[in-house]
């Protein structure tokens, strides 16, 4: 077998690895752009995806295996050979990373590092280029990092080029390089192999750059916390101004995760204490302060709220943030960013100011409820920063202590939508589900509770979750009247909404009394909603020509159905005006062709008349 650089049929199309270095070569200090794309080889990698829905990485397995088994086994196969029998692979490329060649004998040998070496550098496709990335992990050394590195500024390569580059010795360097460049999915997988490293260099870069792109440190917040020792940083001296925004930063995002990472912190009391102190030494900059209002309210109504505080901890911290939010300081910055030229900024620092304006009065926890010896309930509703996903948040607290987070750690309660009208009390009863699982009831559960009118009380009783034996909250008892009242002003109050949330219930609320508006273009509504960190749209998602199951029995199984989503954009002016033009603009246009296809099947869509989307054979951001 020879290993020179064999080039044959391959010459007509540019490597990737040249492709990534053309581009790089542009913006040396910066991700490529939009990923690299095009790629070269983008007209192999369009249509359905191979093997549909039901494809196996135990799939990728196989077919990987005989096609290096024939390599290796095969005497006098080219690498040419092996670069179109890898690229004719019916096997998704995401499907290709390094733990589907686990075990395979020829990986503990020279050839096969050296194989991967050279398709890594000349391959023209994706699946050769994943392989040979594939068959360098764990076998990769220092004098490999320039090609494996580059070829990570590539979207589709990212993630396997830094599991390649993890165990090679000294690699933190490389990593930060690589995260410098990266989007999103690359990025993520970067920070957490930073993580692991225990390395200076690379627990340096996390304190102050962790969270520049993604505040969400890309879904590892805890992990980042840990590898840093966030709490020791805060609580040293000489904490730079950088490192009080990525603190923040973290902790706001642990905070708002669905499993809420700060109840697994071993240090999170300390570290909210220390950001507390610390942000007051800063000066207030939008980001700083978003974090302490997001904080802030955490500390009130949800997880934070219930940490093993030490006595008056949780009320002095609570303290500190309210005396930086209600500064002039705060104040003056706040007012700067509302007249930013940037949207997004504007509308994030309306957001901080209303976060301000409705923080309750700091409460404590009483041992019993005061007054007439009934129970106190309060209902908030928690917008969450327009620069994190997340979803508002329907958050009832009685005698001041959050209901859902003191009992169900695996999803976040619902929005006010889908909750406030089933609290209302009646005599019959009714069971009513305040949180689900963030993967779904079937999967891990949700919280429900049976609320009861009896007499001139209402009852909260009967708590349970389908996934767990015993639900660790005791029967409320509130007095009818108070609670009735309670109920009426958060159902009535939709101060907490922004333009598109407005836009979006009163266009739900036309489809719901005129199904007609949609059923003259053969379409039957499913939602609309706007979600809380794309400001400036709404989703109006319908079904063509009706849901699969609203017509009941009398539907053949084969009757063709898709479900559509129309994005429509949104701005800061008058709500009902917009809503209402969007209505009137539905009575004499079909939406279909301003929608995309987001469920369904190709059979469907093609027997309807409709293009099914092409899919990237690609990891998805």
């Amino acid at each position: 077998m020879s290993l020179a650089r064999e080039r044959g049929a391959l010459d007509h199309r540019l490597s990737l690895f040249d492709h990534a270095s053309c581009l790089h070569a542009l913006t040396p200090d910066a991700p490529l752009p939009n990923g690299g794309r095009p790629y070269p080889d983008d007209a192999d990698h369009r249509g359905p995806r191979p093997g549909g829905g039901s494809f196996s990485v135990e799939r990728a397995r196989a077919a990987l295996a005989a096609v290096l088994r024939a390599h290796f086994d095969g005497p006098g196969r080219s690498l040419d050979e092996l670069h179109e029998d890898l690229r004719a692979l019916d096997v998704p490329a995401w499907a290709i990373r390094p733990d589907v060649l686990d075990g395979l004998p020829w990986l503990a040998t020279e050839p096969a590092r050296e194989t991967g070496v050279w398709l890594a550098r000349h391959a023209r496709d994706r699946r050769p280029a994943l392989t040979g990335l594939c068959l360098l992990a764990g076998r990769a050394g220092p004098e490999d990092v320039p090609l494996v590195r580059t070829l990570g500024l590539l979207r589709c390569l990212g993630p396997v080029a830094v599991a390649v580059l993890e165990p090679i010795p000294g690699s933190a360097a490389a990593l930060v390089w690589l995260a410098e460049r990266s989007a999103l999915l690359t990025l993520s997988r970067a920070i957490e192999a930073m993580c692991r490293a225990e390395d200076p260099v690379a627990v340096a870069w996390l304190l102050r750059h962790a969270t520049d792109q993604d505040p969400t440190a890309g879904g590892h917040a805890l992990r980042v916390a840990q590898a840093v020792r966030l709490a020791d940083v805060l609580e040293e001296g000489e904490t730079v101004d950088q490192a009080v925004l990525v603190a923040g930063r973290l902790l706001q995002a642990m905070a708002w995760e669905d499993f809420s990472a700060l109840r697994d912190y071993d240090d999170a009391c300390r570290a909210l204490a220390a950001f507390a102190v610390r942000a007051a030494a800063v000066p207030p900059e939008l980001d700083s302060l978003a974090s302490a209002a997001a904080l802030a309210e955490d500390l009130t109504s949800g997880h934070a709220a219930c940490l093993p505080w030490r006595p008056g901890v949780r009320e002095a911290t609570l303290e500190r943030l309210r005396r930086l939010l209600t500064s002039a300081r705060a104040a003056e910055a706040l007012a700067g960013a509302a007249r930013s030229p940037d949207p997004v900024t504007r509308r994030r620092a309306a957001w901080a100011r209303r976060a301000i304006a409705a923080l309750p009065v700091v409460p404590r926890f009483p041992s019993w409820p005061a007054g007439d010896g009934g129970d106190r309930l309060a209902v908030h509703v928690v917008v969450p920063d327009p620069a994190l996903p997340g979803r508002v948040e329907t958050r009832p607290l009685v005698n001041g202590r959050p209901v859902v987070a003191r009992a169900f750690r695996k999803g976040r309660p619902y929005e006010p939508e889908h909750l406030l009208g089933g609290l209302e009390a009646t005599e019959e009863g009714r069971e009513v589900r305040l949180a689900e699982a963030y993967c779904t009831e079937g999967c891990c559960g949700a919280l429900y509770v049976t609320i009861v009118r009896d007499g001139d009380t209402v009852v909260w009783r009967g708590w349970r979750d389908p996934d767990s034996l015993a639900v660790e909250l005791e029967p409320f008892r509130f007095a009818a009247g108070s609670y009735d009242e309670v109920v009426a002003r958060a159902v009535d109050d939709h101060g907490w909404e922004w333009p598109a949330r407005t836009v979006a219930r009163e266009v739900r609320r036309s489809l719901r009394e005129d199904p007609g508006l949609l059923a003259a273009w053969e379409c039957e509504a499913g939602g609309t909603y706007a979600e809380a960190d794309r400001r400036d749209e709404i989703q109006v998602v319908f079904w063509h020509p009706r849901e699969p199951s609203s017509a009941g029995g009398d539907r053949p199984d084969d009757e063709p159905w898709v479900q559509l989503q129309w994005t429509v954009l949104i701005d800061d002016t008058d709500a009902g005006d917009q809503a209402a033009r969007l209505v009137d603009w539905l009575r004499g246009n079909d939406p279909r062709p301003h929608a995309r296809i987001v469920g369904g099947s190709p059979e469907f869509a093609e027997r309807l008349g409709l293009p099914w989307p092409d899919w990237d054979d690609d990891y998805e951001e």
